[in-house]
């Protein structure tokens, strides 16, 4: 089959991180790609000498961009997809644009809760939860053209882990954002370490907010204990080096990271965030409330005192994570959705 995917976002957060992996694993299973994407952009560089994947950068001023919707056009002209899938709404509304004047069928994947204005040449939705769904459906969207197919990650599920590990070496990352949560993290980790003093947190990945998560991390007192690499450049070798995993964010729609350190059999604390709740369960994780600090430390304290307890529930989330989150689960379903999309075409989207 051959696809056109459309991200035009210059940051890497997990939508970005979607799209480079969903890219690379097509192409590994010898479907025709081609990744329209902003020109400079962490996607973009991500990609530059990928097998298999033809590569289209453009430049991008906004949405309202239309050398950038014409950009679009003729790539897909010479690069002839069956179908557009496109990521956010920058990429929905100009590949959604170019890709209808062509005929084309477009598939959207949602990754947040959106404004549907900039999805009006959208034919099929791909959700990620059973929430975003309802959304969907509360805004009038046909039931017919939505299919929940979570995210998935590449990483292979981990074989062997050292059972018994001290809960020493904390880690969190993503964007140093206010919804990430980070700021309740240092918070909660100043009372850990009351108990835990030879505990460590890392905070990968960098945002407007790195500078005041620093400044926190000096007045509680943590500057020795807290490190703020910037984005982790290799994902598998932070997270084994890590004895638990920890998901503070106000508000998450999925969470690739969770399946990440699913993945490779790290424990997770996490709050009870949109996406989290639909992949996690007080079997597999330590759940808390949002955007509460000591709800937060009470949860990590808990993880921090059995060993026994953190290595079951990893190995019972890394089973989780094999049979339902790994791309081998989840590919088959969307290339099934790809099918329907190609068989149904354009002209029988809704209005």
């Amino acid at each position: 089959m051959r696809v056109t995917h459309v991200m035009l976002s210059g940051g890497f957060g997990g939508a970005e991180r979607y799209f480079v992996d969903l890219c690379n694993a097509l192409a590994r299973r010898g479907h025709g790609v081609q990744a329209i994407c902003q020109r400079g952009s962490a996607a973009h560089e991500r990609l530059i000498g990928a097998p298999g994947i033809a590569l289209t950068p453009i430049r991008v001023m906004g949405a309202w961009d239309p050398l950038a919707r014409r950009a679009i056009g003729r790539a897909l002209t010479a690069f002839r997809p069956q179908l557009v899938h496109a990521h956010l709404a920058r990429g929905a509304w100009l590949g959604g644009q170019a890709a209808h004047r062509l005929g084309l069928p477009v598939m959207t994947k949602l990754h947040n809760y959106v404004k549907l204005k900039y999805y009006r040449h959208v034919d099929w939705f791909n959700v990620t939860t059973a929430s975003q769904r309802d959304y969907l459906h509360g805004k009038g969207i046909d039931p017919g053209r939505i299919r929940v197919i979570p995210n998935f990650s590449s990483l292979p599920p981990a074989t062997t882990r050292p059972a018994g590990r001290p809960a020493l070496n904390w880690l969190s990352y993503g964007r140093l954002v206010h919804k990430k949560g980070f700021d309740r993290l240092l918070q909660a980790f100043s009372v850990l370490r009351e108990t835990h003093p030879g505990a460590r947190l890392c905070i990968g990945g960098d945002g407007e907010e790195g500078g005041r998560l620093r400044a926190l991390a000096r007045e509680l007192g943590l500057a020795d204990h807290v490190t703020f690499p910037g984005w982790i450049s290799d994902v598998p070798d932070a997270l084994d080096r890590a004895d638990v995993f920890v998901l503070p964010s106000r508000d998450e729609p999925f969470g690739i990271v969770v399946l990440e350190a699913m993945a490779r059999g790290v424990p997770i604390v996490s709050t009870r965030t949109q996406g989290p709740v639909e992949i996690l369960d007080d079997a597999t994780a330590w759940l808390c409330r949002v955007a509460a600090a000591g709800d937060l430390a009470l949860a990590m304290q808990r993880a921090a005192a059995s060993a026994g307890e953190r290595d079951l529930r990893a190995e019972r989330a890394l089973a989780r994570y094999r049979d339902v989150y790994h791309e081998d689960a989840v590919l088959p379903a969307l290339m099934d959705l790809y099918r329907q999309i190609t068989e149904t075409g354009a002209d029988s989207a809704p209005p």
